[in-house]
């Protein structure tokens, strides 16, 4: 019945824990760190305080608090008071957890003078009718620890044994160990390659060679198995212990002896095979006190925090350890490794575009870890507005929980100007705030183009003249009218053209440039014939030829004549008859005639 009231109760208390806990900077020597109160009387639960701590290279350790006192509601069925009916009294203690991959803290409920088995009302611990201790739970529940609290996830399903009916043995739920009667468990931490939760009591009353793992992605936590050490840990006892960023060992500093005379040693436990190797020697703590925190640090594979009565640094694997820096006391504590931030990065495909339809940018941000619970929202510096595009990015983008990227896009604004060049739509990863769990890697900007496909069509220019032909009268004029393929441009076109040769027989309009203005299409020209009445000035020819220029083509019809004809006709004699006249033989043989004669008349006259 227990188990079940623990599964049934922790989806509704979920949460009370809120987001997951901050990241930290991979350069900070930092960690989580609970700072375990005692109780300063019976029948009131200890408390803890969760801080960020910050250890630097020498000196006082840095604490920024979290939160202090947060509690949740209990799920024991033994939680009274000391005198019913007394309300049950919340948890949130804890001096063994570990940090989850997820990015909360997973950590076992820890029991010291609230209101214990033997406090309840029933007629002795060991009666048949009494007994409390039997079905006391509390020991097995499992806490997690967020941003904005805790949360009571419920028993360890398989973790100790326990009667949901004190009164009646055939109830009991069977466990690993049995702790009813304590301690509390004071060593654990979460393999951060597999999730698993390694749990222990390295103290008296527990067990020194038994190391238990827990399932903290189950709700409730459910227990997977017993890892067998080759040994017990050297000394009487350990405090906590951490796992390497490899998931291959736990490293502790285990104590023995008295507060005077008592010594200390570092030591390890692998995580597979069970084998427990003993490292070196370390200074006690003053009085001798047991380490009771222990984390892996963001900044550095190769070293642990530990904390006592103030923060040393492990060196693994020789298990060496630093001298104490000083930070802030508590009764006990617990410790917990703080993730490292994530790493953002932007990058557009393709990064350069045409304006034509279906062209499109993929701009992703991508994270170097899967996105936690809740998921990440990474802000954007989106690319500004412009015709020439659109975009979905916009101030932030958000990765879902366990993925690694998420995308927007840009794309091209279909169009066919020629000439409205190229322009770059340019977006970037926003610097994060400190409190931000992700940092900018590189590429953390991009830009695409979106560039102008258009060409532009060089417009043909044609000339033609009408009438082709005119005559040397009054009235006489023929346009010549030179044409665009496509409207001007807004500046107009300038064509070049070779006028007509300068000539008495016309006159002509037509002038290089000719312009075309705006929008328009055509220009126009005239030859005008020179009216006369002179016959037989015969015919001439006005030849306009255009020339190639900026701006245009020549086209097929790119120059044209006009023919200015004489049309003055000689003057008409009337009924005048032409006198006869001889031809060349005629007037020869005259001529020979005459000479005859003359010679006959000569000798008549000499006779």
């Amino acid at each position: 019945m227990a188990i079940i009231a623990a599964a049934a109760l922790a989806p509704a208390v979920m949460a009370a824990s809120g987001a997951p806990l901050p990241r930290c900077d991979a350069s900070a020597q930092s960690f989580y760190l609970t700072r375990y109160s005692g109780p300063a009387a019976t029948g009131t639960p200890p408390t803890a305080v969760l801080d960020l701590a910050t250890a630097p290279a020498t000196g006082t350790v840095a604490i920024s608090q979290i939160w202090s006192g947060a509690t949740a509601p209990t799920v024991s069925s033994r939680e009274i008071g000391l005198t019913p009916p007394n309300p049950p009294l919340p948890a949130g203690a804890s001096v063994a957890g570990g940090m989850g991959k997820d990015g909360y803290i997973y950590t076992m409920r820890a029991i010291d003078g609230d209101n214990s088995w033997d406090t309840s009302p029933a007629a002795g611990w060991a009666s048949a009718a009494g007994g409390g201790w039997r079905s006391h739970t509390r020991y097995y529940e499992m806490l997690r620890y967020g941003r904005d609290g805790v949360d009571n996830l419920g028993i360890v399903t398989g973790l100790g044994p326990y009667q949901t009916d004190p009164t009646n043995a055939a109830t009991l739920v069977p466990g690993a160990i049995d702790l009813r009667l304590g301690p509390n468990f004071n060593a654990a931490d979460i393999d951060p390659v597999t999730g698993i939760m390694y749990l222990a009591n390295f103290q008296a009353g527990g067990a020194l060679n038994r190391v238990f793992k827990i399932d903290v992605t189950q709700t409730p936590p459910l227990y997977v198995g017993t890892l067998n050490l080759s040994s017990n840990i050297p000394g009487a006892q350990s405090g906590d212990f951490a796992i390497d960023a490899g998931g291959q060992w736990a490293y502790g500093i285990a104590t023995t002896g008295n507060i005077i005379s008592g010594t200390s040693v570092s030591y390890r436990f692998n995580l597979s095979s069970g084998a427990v190797e003993t490292l070196a020697p370390v200074s006690p703590a003053p009085f001798n006190a047991p380490y009771g925190a222990a984390a892996r640090l963001p900044n550095a594979t190769d070293k642990l925090a530990f904390y006592g009565l103030g923060t040393r640094i492990m060196s693994i694997p020789a298990g060496t350890v630093g001298p104490s820096q000083s930070t802030a006391g508590a009764t006990s504590g617990d410790a917990a490794a703080c993730l490292p931030k994530l790493t953002a990065t932007l990058v557009c495909t393709p990064d350069a575009l045409v304006d034509a339809a279906g062209n499109v940018s993929t701009c992703t941000v991508t994270l170097d870890q899967a996105a936690p619970a809740g998921g990440m929202a990474i802000a954007l510096t989106p690319p500004a507005a412009n015709p020439r595009y659109t975009s979905n990015c916009g101030s932030s983008i958000l990765v879902d929980a366990g993925q690694t990227s998420a995308s927007c896009t840009i794309t091209a604004t279909p169009n066919t100007t020629p000439g409205d060049g190229d322009v770059t739509a340019a977006i970037a990863l926003a610097t994060p705030t400190a409190s931000d769990d992700y940092v900018l890697g590189t590429p953390s900007a991009a830009e695409v183009m979106v560039r102008n496909d258009d060409m532009a069509v060089t417009p043909l220019v044609n000339l033609s003249c009408t009438p082709s032909s005119l005559v040397d009268a009054a009235s006489q004029v023929a346009t010549c009218t030179i044409s665009l393929s496509a409207p001007a441009p807004a500046s107009g076109s300038s064509i070049t053209l070779t006028p007509p040769a300068g000539s008495t027989r016309y006159t002509s309009s037509c002038s290089s440039p000719v312009v075309i203005a705006a929008g328009a299409t055509e220009s126009s020209c005239t030859i005008t014939a020179t009216p006369n009445t002179v016959v037989g000035d015969g015919s001439v020819t006005a030849l306009v030829q255009l020339l190639a220029g900026s701006g245009y083509a020549l086209g097929p019809n790119s120059q044209a004549s006009v023919q200015v004809n004489d049309d003055d006709l000689p003057i008409n004699p009337g009924n005048a008859k032409r006198v006869p006249t001889l031809n060349p033989w005629a007037l020869a043989l005259m001529g020979l005639l005459l000479a005859a004669a003359g010679a006959l008349w000569l000798r008549r006259r000499h006779d």
